[in-house]
């Protein structure tokens, strides 16, 4: 059930005090003819109705002619002394906030002297007076973060916040979230928000949590905003009962303003340049409190609006700021220093980058977006290795190919590439044979002490019968690298590659000549499908199944375009292929009828009816003797029938 927040509070809330007394002189005797040295109490103070001031009566004594008092926060003594005329009791109305600790003191005073001093000491809770279990305000809103300050009465143990697009949030979820972000479950401990059971301020960090229960705060996911979108903020807080209740406020995420004024700087260290990589180093100044660090090309900022026409350099500085803060989007970072941002991720050598920053200030006002360009750099081959001679051997293994390379004195390394056709053509060489991150992907790097091994143990060919494409590079001490070489063209192959072996057919030597029989009768099942009942024979110690999915005819028949015959379906088998009596039957065979088992029941549904066109799926049965010989016994073809009882 949603609640409106209260900003009312009840009267003349009591508030926690403290009295003492004390005087910085003796008491004296008055002097003959005068009055006595007076005194003067504090009566208990309480909050007014408009929980802005505290209530106080002072009370001095008869001999009063003047006193004084002063209110000002526990352990500081600023506050200047107001002095009263007269010996009537007087009721204070004194400001103040909320939370905090107050020492009221007073004296009063007259011919004869100062009276000691009276002091109480003072605080109101707002936790105490509050009327709903939480109060909660939405502060310093960008198009990326917010505040939500969160306050608890008393009433409340504790509480779960979250966040949600107002579209799909709904009150029966976000309950049953809140409550497993209490309770998580103890096998998988994933919380869907954050709980507190004190006053908090929580962020779009925050919102949203999805980890496991162990895990930092700062670990929380966080929600990304979207400029435009209403978001439901919801509380949902639990008394000392165990009762909860829901509260929630909408809010609709502003469009990108620029008016923080955070300065920003973006370094780009040029030891930290390569081809594939970079690092940026963000600093702001001390009005930062968030800050989202990005990178794009040029290009994808100019199109980043699809009604752009611009290039990037012909746009101006509001399109580039609205197009980086688009790209941009994203749970920001709280800002503590200088940021290091390291990319490694698709970054292309010789390309133009630009590292973006948007900073948010502590009013959550978004600063002008600070850019820097950048060019990855592209790959160099200024090595001082060499390939000196190569030698591609004879293939006696169509998985292998083997080389023989040597190599300068000059060299500490070689990289050597191995593609076929389709993935070569798509590639751009240089690029991949200087990159770090195509590593084992494209090539492998052997020392010149492992240079046996490509021809002892060769490059893997897993495409035989493949035209495959060799290069190699060299690393030197320095770890330069030296040209590109096409070791085909370095052993006299020519340019064009190399064919490799072709994977030879295995050769089926499994006959099919046994002596065993079966009896197979095909019924209609209903629903269940076919019904083929199968019956051992003379001469048979097991009986095997072959399932056809596709379109298998009799033997012999050729009026079915494309049909696969009877034997052939057998054929095919791995399992046929190189048959053992004893190796458990696979790839879609098995074992109907063991050497204990005489007759059995095989219920099925069956597709592709047989007809002139399509043959039909089939069911054959292939027997072992006790000879230990196969014989393709019998079959049925959906639509067709059994070998000898078609339709």
């Amino acid at each position: 059930m949603k609640h409106i927040f209260k900003t009312m509070v009840p009267l003349l809330a009591l508030a926690a005090f403290m009295w003492t007394g004390c005087s910085d002189e003796d008491d004296t005797e008055p002097t003959p003819n005068k009055p006595a040295i007076p005194t003067i109490s504090v009566g208990e103070p309480a909050l007014s109705t408009d929980n802005a001031k505290a209530v106080v009566t002072v009370t001095p004594s008869e001999e009063t002619e003047k006193w004084y008092w002063k209110c000002e926060e526990k352990g500081k003594t600023t506050a200047e002394y107001t002095a009263v005329t007269g010996k009537e009791a007087a009721k204070l109305e004194i400001p103040i906030s909320m939370d905090l600790t107050y020492t009221l003191t007073v004296y009063a005073e007259n011919e004869s002297g100062k009276s000691k001093e009276a002091t109480k000491e003072f605080i109101f809770k707002y936790a105490d007076i509050m009327a709903e279990l939480v109060e909660f305000e939405i502060k310093h809103v960008s198009s990326y973060s917010m505040d939500v300050e969160v306050k608890k009465s008393a009433k409340c143990a504790k509480y779960v916040i979250g966040a949600s697009l107002t579209r799909i949030y709904t009150e029966k979820t976000f309950i049953e979230s809140a409550g497993i972000s209490l309770n998580p479950n103890e096998s998988y401990p994933m919380q869907p928000y954050n709980w507190a059971d004190v006053n908090s301020t929580f962020t779009e960090r925050t919102l949203v949590r999805s980890t496991l229960k162990d895990a930092k705060i700062e670990e929380s996911v966080g929600i990304r905003f979207t400029s435009g979108s209403e978001y439901t903020i919801a509380v949902y807080a639990v008394d000392a009962d165990g009762a909860g209740t829901v509260f929630t406020k909408d809010i609709t995420i502003p469009e990108p303003e620029f008016k923080g004024n955070v300065a920003v700087t973006i370094d780009i260290p040029q030891d930290k340049l390569t081809m594939e990589s970079f690092r940026a180093i963000v600093s702001a100044d001390d009005k930062c409190s968030r800050i989202v660090v990005g990178y794009s090309t040029p290009n994808l900022v100019a199109t980043a609006d699809e009604t752009n026409t611009k290039s990037f350099d012909e746009m101006s500085e509001q399109e580039i700021n609205l197009s980086l803060t688009r790209l941009g989007a994203g749970v920001p970072t709280t800002y503590t220093g200088p940021l290091t941002k390291d990319y490694t991720f698709n970054i292309e050598p010789e390309t133009e980058y630009l590292v973006y920053v948007i900073p948010i200030d502590k009013e959550g006002q978004m600063g002008k977006v600070t850019y820097k360009r950048l060019t990855t750099l592209k790959p160099a081959f200024e090595g001082t290795g060499e390939v000196t001679s190569v030698e591609i051997l004879d293939q006696t293994s169509i998985k292998t190919l083997g080389i023989k390379l040597k190599v300068n004195d000059k060299t500490k390394s070689v990289r050597v590439l191995c593609l076929p056709q389709a993935t070569f053509y798509n590639l751009d060489i240089d690029w991949v044979m200087a990159s770090e991150s195509a590593r084992t992907k494209y090539w492998d790097e052997y020392t010149v002490d492992e240079l046996d091994k490509l021809s002892t143990e060769g490059l893997i060919i897993s495409h035989p019968g493949d035209l495959y494409f060799l290069r190699a590079t060299t690393v030197d001490a320095d770890g330069k690298l030296s040209a590109v070489v096409d070791l085909a063209d370095k052993a006299g192959k020519g340019k064009n590659g190399i064919t490799t072996k072709e994977k030879e057919e295995e050769q089926v030597t499994t006959e099919f000549n046994g002596k065993g029989k079966i009896t197979l009768a095909a019924a209609d099942a209903g629903e269940e499908g076919i019904k083929l009942t199968v019956t051992k024979g003379s001469d048979t110690k097991l009986v095997y199944m072959v399932k056809y999915a596709a379109d298998a005819v009799p033997d012999g028949d050729t009026s079915v375009r494309g049909g696969v015959q009877i034997t052939d379906c057998v054929k095919e088998k791995d399992f046929f292929k190189s048959f053992d009596p004893n190796a458990e039957p696979k790839g879609g065979v098995s074992i109907v009828l063991d050497e204990n088992t005489e007759t059995t029941d095989i219920t099925g549904t069956m597709s592709n009816e047989y007809d002139g066109n399509y043959g039909g799926d089939a069911r054959i049965f292939v027997t072992l003797d006790n000879d230990g010989k196969l014989s393709i016994a019998d079959y049925y073809i959906y639509g067709y029938g059994t070998k000898n009882n078609h339709k």
